[in-house]
């Protein structure tokens, strides 16, 4: 039977709860997406969350996301994005991540698969970067369970995705990363968030998967950021014990007092 695993990103909250990013209020988008969690998908084994999760970086943010993923407890597992406070968010979500190297990271299993978070986070950085010591913790953590499907979670993209502003803020150390996927070839696929919109692109027998931001939604394809008009989402994985997947995203429209 296929475990079912959610992935949100690029959530962007702030302490005000009606603080707005370029002109959306990311808490209440927030709250229609879990509400659409709550209603259609609440018996998933797993909720990811990969990064940028306070936009202020303000521990009372990550505590007001704590309380909006209070019955996601168990279930959830986190990694931080460009924007956030390490410190905060191991003080708050620390029985959900696992510190290595100063790192937050997760390695978890879950209906015969690996699920595998990576910390990218560069600190007064947009781009990111995993570093040596964090890749050869991956290569421990793959090299112990050789024979099981694995996924790995990372904000920072490690394939470039097209779309030129966004390919300048990538992961930096990419190329050491990827080769180390090619020596381990139960690692089926690579998802990311920090583009807000959703992709997948396959280069360098990497498959990488994108998914599109609870929040603000970016264009793709342009020179500068654009914002997007299609509603905000989240991306749905069907794992199956053979190795095998199905995976979609889900847009969550966005009701307003004027509609």
């Amino acid at each position: 039977m296929a475990a079912r695993i959610v992935q949100i990103t690029d959530l962007h909250l702030m302490a005000d709860p009606s603080a707005e990013l370029k002109g959306v209020c990311t808490r209440a988008t927030l709250q229609a997406v879990l509400d659409v969690l709550r209603r259609d998908f609440s018996s998933s084994e797993r909720l990811i969350v990969t990064g940028d999760l306070a936009h202020d970086e303000l521990r009372e943010t990550y505590e007001a996301l704590r309380d909006l993923l209070a019955e996601w407890m168990p279930k959830l597992r986190l990694i931080p994005g460009n924007h956030e406070n390490r410190d905060f968010m191991r003080q708050v979500f620390g029985d959900r991540v696992t510190v290595v190297d100063d790192r937050n990271v997760f390695a978890d299993s879950v209906g015969g698969w690996r699920l595998i978070g990576l910390d990218s986070q560069l600190p007064g950085e947009v781009r990111g970067q995993l570093g040596e010591s964090q890749r050869d913790w991956l290569a421990r953590e793959l090299a112990a369970e050789p024979l099981r499907p694995t996924v790995v979670f990372l904000h920072h993209p490690p394939l470039k995705v097209g779309t030129g502003w966004l390919d300048e803020i990538w992961l930096e150390d990419a190329d050491p990363f990827l080769d180390l996927l090619s020596q381990h070839r139960q690692v089926k696929f690579v998802c990311c968030g920090h583009i807000h919109h959703e992709m997948t692109v396959v280069q360098a027998n990497t498959l990488m998967l994108t998914t599109p931001a609870t929040s603000v939604q970016f264009l793709p394809d342009t020179d500068r950021l654009i914002l997007d008009s299609v509603p905000p989402g989240f991306r749905i994985f069907d794992l199956e014990p053979d190795g095998s997947f199905r995976t979609r995203v889900v847009r969550v429209p966005i009701v307003t007092g004027d509609s």
